[in-house]
């Protein structure tokens, strides 16, 4: 029959040519339904080796109903978020008037999603430029994907998306086998480690750090060479651009109350800190406590709480100062305690003045009372409210750092217990 029509003769097709011809019709024949592709289908990989250097080819497909296999190990894609962070952030873009000079949202193709709650970025690519779509509970926001990279001096790297949330995403060097990031600011100082996904050369770092107050440099990874003190990667990260939309999109309803003592601290407080806190607006403001010159307020936002502290008495007296710490979660019950630091040094005139430190907590939302035995014979009664609970740590208590408790009962308005155990006074 080849014969007849002159066309050449039988010959077996390469195991990977194959696998990419199944690809390409199964996509034209229609999706069957509740199949999964496997792995090995959905990501074929090319490896050629061309005088010692390593070449590789990664076709990304879409799997029957789960959205693109990303072939990065190092990356993963929630489709599902993905499409929503997507739409939402196109709606910003719509409603923005940017529309007509944007990419379609059909030429939108997901690469990788990092996830930090609230936080979800998603890495596309549209006409072959890298653009992010950040969002969190409240907050859609999408970069340009026509915005000119300021790249770094001496590297090709450059940020394309800095938000109030914490993300800095963008194009790294090709040559780097990863981004080593530092961060600094008045507060602390990071490194990290970041994955680049190939072959665009993309990265996402989600960090409680404010880019707006944190000076960040970037660099080839040394690998797992340790690194000195006050250590900063050579290359300074220039600031991205402006994105091209970002609204609150997804407003709280009932808008928390701020029009109290505890509520204008958490307004200064969250203001004034180098951490970066996603949808602040909508915490409600729990327990509350005054010090000289500083103040301590536990917030909720759904199964989250935070810590903010801070004013003239938390460094030297002379220069308000604030932090925020996020919920480090040492147990998954209703009842549970959060960490801070060490509050009051000096006054406002410089005198010294007691050190004092903090216990604070989670408790049921319908919690009216907690009270909180140290061991030093009396029992204290924390401050409670909206779900959280406060009070200082009295004289006197132990010092063993690994196996010290605290006796806590919460109660009710009715005075029924809802809580009896201990907790880790440290």
């Amino acid at each position: 029959m080849t014969d007849d029509l002159g066309l050449p003769g039988r010959r077996e097709l390469p195991p990977e040519v194959l696998d990419n011809l199944r690809m390409s019709l199964r996509e034209g024949m229609g999706k069957p339904a509740r199949r999964r592709w496997p792995i090995v289908a959905a990501a074929a990989a090319v490896v050629l080796v061309l005088a010692g250097a390593l070449i590789t080819t990664v076709l990304i497909r879409k799997p029957d109903g789960q959205g693109p296999v990303v072939a990065n190990p190092d990356f993963s894609l929630d489709w599902p978020k993905a499409e929503e962070a997507m739409n939402r952030c196109w709606a910003v873009v719509q409603s923005e008037g940017r529309a007509a000079s944007f990419p379609a949202r059909n030429q939108w193709v997901p690469r990788f999603t990092v996830v930090s709650p609230p936080v979800t970025v998603v890495a596309m690519m549209a006409d072959g430029k890298p653009f992010f779509c950040e969002t969190t509970l409240m907050t859609a926001t999408v970069s340009d994907p026509s915005a000119v990279p300021a790249y770094t001096d001496g590297a090709r790297t450059a940020a394309l998306l800095m938000t109030r949330a914490g993300t800095v995403a963008g194009i790294a060097d090709p040559d780097w086998p990863k981004v080593e990031m530092t961060g600094q600011n008045e507060a602390s100082l990071s490194t990290r480690d970041i994955p680049v996904f190939r072959p665009e050369n993309l990265f996402v770092h989600i960090a409680p750090m404010k880019p707006s107050r944190t000076t960040y440099a970037v660099g080839p990874t040394p690998g797992e060479q340790s690194r000195p003190p006050e250590y900063q990667a050579p290359y300074p990260l220039r600031p991205a651009p402006e994105p091209a939309a970002s609204r609150l999109d997804k407003p709280v309803f009932p808008v928390p109350d701020r029009a109290t003592p505890a509520g204008e601290f958490f307004n200064t407080c969250t203001r004034g800190a180098s951490e970066a806190v996603a949808d602040e607006d909508a915490y409600r403001v729990g327990a509350y406590l005054e010090g000289q010159d500083v103040g301590v307020v536990v917030a909720r936002l759904g199964g989250q709480a935070i810590v903010c502290q801070g004013g003239l008495g938390y460094r030297d007296g002379k220069t308000a100062y604030y932090r925020v710490f996020d919920d480090q979660r040492r147990s998954a019950g209703p009842v549970r305690t959060l960490q801070a630091e060490t509050v009051g040094r000096v006054d406002r005139n410089g005198d010294p003045v007691p050190v004092r430190n903090t216990y604070l907590g989670v408790v049921p939302e319908a919690a009216a009372g907690v009270k909180l035995d140290f061991g030093t014979g009396t029992t204290i009664d924390a401050t409670v409210a909206d779900g959280t609970f406060a009070a200082w740590i009295p004289d006197g208590v132990s010092e063993d750092y690994e196996n010290a408790r605290v006796g806590i009962t919460v109660v009710d308005a009715a005075g029924a217990t809802l809580y009896q155990g201990s907790l880790p006074l440290y």
